[in-house]
């Protein structure tokens, strides 16, 4: 039946009206012809749109949708460095949108949109923002209308707030005006059909419009179900899936001579070898080119990606889509992905696929389900692991998962060695290889790869009470360590420790020091990271015994009006990934972390970060320096501040062991701040602040 016989009212408000039910899907079943200019564009709320393009399809119609992707800074660089060549790294950004879904629903769904993209009844264009010097910019297009005629030309169109997103069909409250042409709406519509055609045909100012319907067509076709093809679908001109062009290195990367080094020394090195490359200078790019060069010779090849985190994961799966590689995410429950691990590697044998890269958390990758497939297959066919992090795998518990018959290995890391675990670090060595690469922090500020940053320390004295709790420990720890080296430490030792680490980070007064930095910046930080001990400390707002981070949070969100969030271990990784985007957005000022943001997450375009605890683990101040020194548009520099615990004045009622202890912890805390400042733009200004520290415990810098 035709639009005008549908009951459509004037608009539909969410709370009210159900916007898909009562009127995008009656009306697609009955269009021939459906345009849509949305905001963002992902694969769930393309599976709430599809909902009747199965009708759409049956009658021969087309849907045409222009939609604007999420770009990251590195996004907009890249994209204009290969602006006469964009479709591999519209791929690669999309595709961070379109990954497998779990309802078998939504893939019913979206395999009736993959068979429109297989029949070319589905063209789909991107929206990329332009400058008035017509360069690509971050932003989004963000107007939304959309146009649906039936076949006797009745016309429906609607504009509103709602996105082509799951969040903008269901979650958000949204609202749509609705223009109907049998309605007296005809003017109207008819604007909105002409500002829709200057859109298609890229005639509107401050967008560029790309075609994008190929490439829509094989990201959508690991949807399509070859053997349930929609009602009304003619599978005889369906046309055949564009060739595969292989697992190839994208056409806009042009590796950095110490990225082409690495590579050439680890083929020379037969295949093994660890990257010690500064956090942020190309890692995962240098590793995947490696591994791109490797399967020209080693075919089939399975490249297995070790991390320690499921944002790690992810945040490798994007990187692979630019490669032109199938990914097989194997993490978060053995249910989702044991079956399409099993499929990859039916498909790798009978000669389907040439390459896959199975991209697993280093918790699933020593679970029994995937130890098993891995260890019958590594005899027969080409692996080559990717460890990211590798430091990791050097724990006891792990690293004897690791199949000595996969003889292709690379470990990745700003920091390999593990901190006081000397056997940890030598199996590490004997598995994966020695240190054959090296793009220290010096180098990589130096060459512009990383940028430059200011630091500074923050003295913090300890309170009366954490004075006499501290020099308590300190005589303890100093009848376990006396001698000049460290001896082997006991459970009861190390329990003690523990106890001084907790009190160093949650001093009380680090918050109120950190008030007063914060009163005094000359304006509100922005893209700002906080990291904090995992211990309990005052809020002097609530006047209770909090964990330091919810202290902190409370200060900067009551205090100062910064919009954070925590960013922990309790956050499910959902959570996690929409903290991340927001914090990318700018919709957040910044985030508060314990250690989950220590290793690997890419988040260039943090500006300022505020360490209220840290270790003297080189690994952990390396990573978290390094999270702050990635280049981002507009970014000129970082700023660092160090919250640091001077050692309570005992007076010298410290025995001597107690205080050749207390200067040997501190003498590694010094050397922390010393690597800080030889690499900051004030590093001598800010060594100087340590002065008064250095002599009272005779240590002299080195």
């Amino acid at each position: 039946m035709p639009l005008n016989t549908l009951e459509l009212k004037m608009s539909y408000r969410s709370g009210i009206d159900n916007i898909v039910d009562a009127f995008l899907t009656p009306c697609l079943k009955e269009a021939i012809s459906y345009k849509r200019a949305a905001g963002y564009f992902t694969s769930k709320g393309l599976a709430l749109a599809a909902r009747g393009v199965a009708s759409l399809a049956a009658r021969g119609g087309k849907l045409q949708l222009v939609v604007s992707p999420h770009l990251e800074s590195d996004d907009v660089s890249a994209l204009q460095k290969a602006l006469h060549q964009p479709r591999e790294i519209l791929k690669s950004i999309l595709s961070k949108d379109l990954k497998e879904l779990e309802d078998r629903i939504e893939k019913d769904r979206l395999n009736a949109l993959a068979w429109l993209a297989a029949s070319r009844l589905l063209e789909i264009r991107i929206a990329l923002r332009v400058n008035e010097k017509n360069q690509i910019c971050r932003g989004l297009y963000h107007e939304k209308v959309g146009i649906l005629t039936d076949p006797k030309g009745n016309q429906v169109a609607f504009s509103g707030s709602s996105n082509e997103t799951a969040g903008g069909l269901l979650e958000n409250f949204e609202s749509i005006e609705v223009f109907c042409s049998w309605k007296g709406d005809e003017k109207r519509i008819a604007n909105k059909c002409r500002d829709f055609d200057a859109l298609w045909n890229n005639e509107t100012r401050g967008l560029h419009i790309l075609e994008f319907s190929d490439a829509a067509a094989e990201l959508l076709e690991r949807f399509r179900d070859p053997d349930n093809p929609p009602e009304g679908i003619d599978i005889h001109k369906v046309a055949e899936s564009p060739p595969k062009s292989g697992f190839k290195a994208p056409s806009w990367l042009t590796l950095h001579d110490y990225q082409e080094e690495a590579i050439k020394a680890w083929l020379k090195n037969r295949g093994k070898g660890i990257f010690a490359m500064a956090t942020g200078s190309g890692k995962t790019l240098t590793a995947l080119s490696l591994a791109c060069r490797v399967a020209r010779k080693n075919t089939p090849m399975i490249i297995v990606v070790i991390c320690p985190f499921i944002n790690l994961c992810k945040q490798w799966i994007r990187e692979i889509a630019a490669f032109n590689l199938r990914t097989i995410p194997c993490f978060e429950g053995r249910q989702r992905w044991e079956s399409l691990l099993t499929e990859a590697y039916q498909s790798i044998s009978a000669g389907l696929e040439s390459s896959v890269a199975l991209v697993t958390t280093n918790r699933t990758f020593q679970s029994p389900a995937f130890q098993s497939q891995l260890r019958i297959r590594v005899r027969s066919q080409h692996h080559l692991i990717i460890a990211d992090e590798v430091h990791n795998l050097g724990a006891a518990r792990i690293h004897k998962y690791l199949p000595d018959e996969i003889r292709l290995r690379v470990g990745l890391s700003a920091t390999p060695e593990r901190h006081m675990d000397e056997e940890g670090t030598q199996a590490l060595f004997d598995y994966f290889g020695d240190i054959i690469s090296e793009y220290p922090i010096e180098r990589a500020i130096a060459e512009g790869r990383l940028c430059p940053y200011y630091y500074h320390p923050h003295i913090v004295q300890m309170t009366d009470d954490e004075a006499i709790e501290y020099q308590e420990i300190t005589e303890k720890l100093g009848r376990f360590f006396s001698n000049d080296k460290d001896s082997e430490i006991g459970q009861a030792a190390m329990s003690l420790l523990i106890r001084r680490s907790r009190l160093l980070a949650g001093a009380k007064n680090k918050i109120d020091i950190l008030n007063e930095v914060l009163r005094k910046l000359p304006e509100k930080p922005r893209k700002a990271l906080f990291y904090c001990g995992d211990g309990q400390t005052t809020d002097k707002i609530a006047d209770e015994e909090v964990r330091q981070i919810e202290a902190v949070s409370r200060l900067l969100g009551q205090q100062h009006g910064l919009r954070v969030r925590n960013f922990t271990y309790r956050e499910k990784s959902i959570e996690r990934e929409e903290i991340l985007r927001d914090l990318g957005s700018g919709f957040l000022d910044g985030v508060v972390a314990i250690r989950c943001l220590d290793e690997g997450i890419d988040l260039p375009d943090l500006r300022i970060g505020f360490l209220l605890a840290s270790s003297t683990n080189p690994r952990q101040f390396i990573q978290r320096r390094g999270r702050l020194l990635r280049h981002a548009d507009g970014k000129d520099f970082a700023i660092i501040h160090d919250f640091i615990i001077e050692p309570p004045d005992f007076g010298g009622s410290l025995s001597d062991d107690a205080y050749n202890l207390e200067r040997r912890f501190f003498k590694r805390e010094l050397n922390r701040i010393l690597d800080f400042c030889n690499t900051a733009e004030n590093g001598q200004a800010a060594l100087s602040a340590l002065k008064g520290l250095r002599l009272k415990y005779n240590i002299v810098a080195s």
